[in-house]
């Protein structure tokens, strides 16, 4: 008799621990959807001192806001894929820079992105999930609500940097926004130059999240990402100033407008020196660093909604 309530007792637990270690399969589709946080990382703006890589450079008053929208679908307990598509507004300034010279290079760029991306998830804290079943009127145990992940995955977006044409003595500006790519400022496409850059590019996505659920079907998620892409030229700057006047010539009725954009550059003081990029020495010389590819990031905080399958193997109570 002993021997029978011990193998009854065994199968009960051990039916109860597969439920639970099945459960998730009841949860694979998850809708989700998050406002955040930008920051743009690349030749413009940045932090006090020189240009750094990455944090180290990272500049708070230029940071934009994101809206998102993705699909999340479990392959595992422990690993999900997720597609998302993003609205984001990027911008970097010089003038925020604790950098004499980025402050006398006086560039600026503002551009709107829209980026799709699909990741892979691995979950280093399991989600856990609460039964909808009760018994004797006691619903089952939630256990904790918190799991978190790592993520990466690949991207696309489309970036269009524009500035303000506030313009100087030479090139007298009307306040209206250009859009800099078909500009040319740095010399792409004049005779012997580089063709114009193109405004859709690659970009590798990675970074960590955090949910919490606060029902068997909404969770509220926060996540960190850095996004690595294969272009320098979100913020329109990458190589060396261009002969302002060509730009200009090329550009028609936005020549005044490309003119300036191409180096628009004005005195800073820096002690008992002033230095200014404006002169026409500085043709040729260095506006931009090539062989540093621009990333920008993203904080999102997200409400997820897990879609509830009615398939099930398990008695009801």
């Amino acid at each position: 008799m002993r021997i029978l309530s011990l193998l009854i007792i065994t199968t009960i637990l051990f039916c109860t621990q597969e439920s639970q270690a099945q459960r998730w399969k009841k949860y694979r589709h998850e809708v989700l959807f998050g406002v955040g946080a930008t920051s743009f990382l690349g030749e413009l703006g940045g932090g006090a001192g020189p240009g750094y890589n990455l944090f180290l450079d990272f500049d708070g008053k230029s940071s934009r806001y994101l809206l998102t929208g993705g699909y999340r679908y479990k392959i595992a307990e422990v690993a999900s894929v997720r597609g998302n598509l993003t609205y984001a507004r990027l911008s970097g300034s010089d003038a925020y820079a604790g950098d004499v010279h980025r402050q006398s290079r006086n560039l600026s760029f503002r551009s709107p992105l829209i980026e799709l991306s699909a990741v892979g998830e691995v979950y280093f804290i399991r989600e856990k999930l609460n039964s909808r079943y009760k018994v004797r009127g006691i619903k089952g145990a939630l256990g904790s609500s918190l799991s978190a992940y790592l993520f990466a995955g690949v991207g696309g977006f489309f970036f269009n940097p524009r500035a303000k044409f506030v313009g100087n003595a030479t090139y007298p500006g009307d306040n209206k926004w250009y859009s800099l790519q078909p500009l040319g400022t740095e010399g792409q496409g004049l005779a012997g130059g580089e063709k114009k850059y193109s405004r859709v590019s690659m970009c590798l996505p990675i970074g960590v999240g955090t949910k919490i659920n606060i029902s068997r079907t909404l969770a509220v998620s926060l996540e960190y990402g850095v996004r690595y892409t294969f272009t320098d030229y979100i913020d329109d700057v990458s190589t060396v100033y261009a002969d302002p006047a060509l730009v200009a010539a090329a550009n028609g009725n936005k020549g005044a407008a490309a003119g300036y954009f191409a180096n628009p550059s004005i005195p800073v003081q820096d002690g008992d020196q002033i230095i200014y990029k404006g002169s026409k020495w500085f043709i040729g010389e260095q506006r931009g660093n090539p062989l540093s590819k621009d990333t920008y990031m993203f904080a999102v905080l997200g409400l997820n909604y897990k879609f509830v399958s009615k398939k099930t193997n398990r008695p009801k109570f």
